[in-house]
């Protein structure tokens, strides 16, 4: 453990320890998979294991303090054991009170409706096909603040991530803290957001990237949804748009077979219009490359303890079509997912699942 991560440790564990609740609990996983590529077939399996303990000091009847710190450690077929194998997960200490939190160290943080393809996948890569929900977490003092009205409001400033988050491909600069925050209001059948985030990127000359997004969500008759995203680097060259639309509903089909899609566009100006857009002003769409891509996700209830999930993807740029199929069965502590995969050998953008080829896969997962 380094230096920062000492300190963020001697941070969280400054919680006062008198009249400390605790909760002790983690998650041991195993998986094997094989995966076919190139006409050559390869196998793998991995162990994997986060230990969770949480610590909770009620200052009074609407305000508390709590600590989670849980560490995250694997060893897959052909990797020595090492300490490199292990690492933080979540270390973070939080205040609460009716109307108000305060989070600072290691923690996750998200939001937006959108579920497969999202555009506001800034701070974390969770995927609904894993059945482990492991993402990443950020190093970040975040606020929130719950309105009377059901609306909230969000603060953070992020510092001391040293790799990419979300769907970023350059990492932040290092020492630069990063800067968002995030208005939710309710409305008739939803809710609608405005969320804004600044930040210093590596190799991008100094500029500062900003991004500005709209997010809602209503239910009326389906459920719709819709995730707007503008990014710049304060020049008029270098600029991109991302917009998600989905919705949902459950069929009255035996148990309830639950159906979601989404539809995906990224756009921006392409590479030899770049320059002429700056000085002149004009955007037409042919003056852009798009990248869309379209998922659909089904799931169907089996029994009280067998599921069913069947995603696909379709990138309309490559004529690709990516498949997963899983099947979950749930104990009150053990979990059994076996998943097959089809995925073509062009890369789905934003995708950060197993790469191109097939490939089958038994998870345990055992939760305690």
């Amino acid at each position: 453990m380094n230096f920062k991560r000492l300190g963020w440790l001697l941070i969280v564990t400054a919680v006062p320890l008198t009249a400390m609740e605790y909760d002790l609990r983690g998650q041991l996983s195993t998986r094997l998979s094989g995966h076919y590529l190139n006409e050559n077939w390869s196998g793998s399996a991995g162990l994997q294991y986060i230990p969770q303990l949480a610590l909770t000091n009620k200052l009074s009847r609407d305000r508390l303090v709590s600590t989670e710190m849980a560490v995250y450690g694997y060893v897959n077929s052909g990797d020595s054991i090492s300490w490199d194998n292990f690492q933080p997960y979540r270390l973070n200490v939080r205040y609460a009170s009716a109307r108000s939190e305060i989070q600072l160290g290691l923690q996750k943080i998200n939001f937006g409706p959108a579920q497969l393809l999202r555009s506001l996948m800034w701070f974390d890569r969770l995927d609904p096909r894993d059945p482990l929900k492991i993402t990443e977490g950020v190093y970040a003092l975040r606020f929130r603040y719950n309105y009377l009205n059901n609306a909230n409001t969000w603060l953070w400033a992020l510092y001391g991530n040293d790799d990419t988050k979300g769907y970023e491909t350059q990492p932040s600069v290092k020492r630069k803290p990063e800067f968002g925050g995030r208005f939710q209001l309710p409305t008739r059948h939803g809710e609608v957001a405005l969320t804004y985030h600044q930040r210093h990127p590596e190799n991008n000359n100094g500029r500062i990237e900003n991004r500005i997004a709209f997010d809602g969500r209503w239910d009326y008759i389906l459920g719709w949804w819709t995730e707007a995203v503008f990014q710049n680097n304060h020049t008029n060259a270098d600029f991109t748009y991302a917009i998600t639309i989905g919705a949902d509903y459950t069929f009255g089909i035996g148990n309830g077979l639950y159906a979601l899609i989404e539809h995906k566009i990224n756009f921006y100006p392409s590479s030899d219009r770049i320059m002429e857009l700056a000085y002149s002003g004009r955007t037409e769409w042919q003056d852009y490359n798009l990248l869309k891509v379209s998922a659909v996700m089904l799931t169907y209830p089996l029994t009280l303890f067998d599921n069913l999930m069947a995603v696909g993807y379709y990138s309309w740029a490559d004529n690709a079509f990516y498949q997963y199929i899983g099947w979950q069965r749930t104990y009150d502590k053990l979990v059994i997912d076996l998943n097959f995969y089809n995925y073509p050998n062009a890369a789905l953008s934003g995708d950060n699942a197993t790469g191109a080829g097939q490939g089958l896969q038994l998870i345990l997962i055992y939760n305690h």
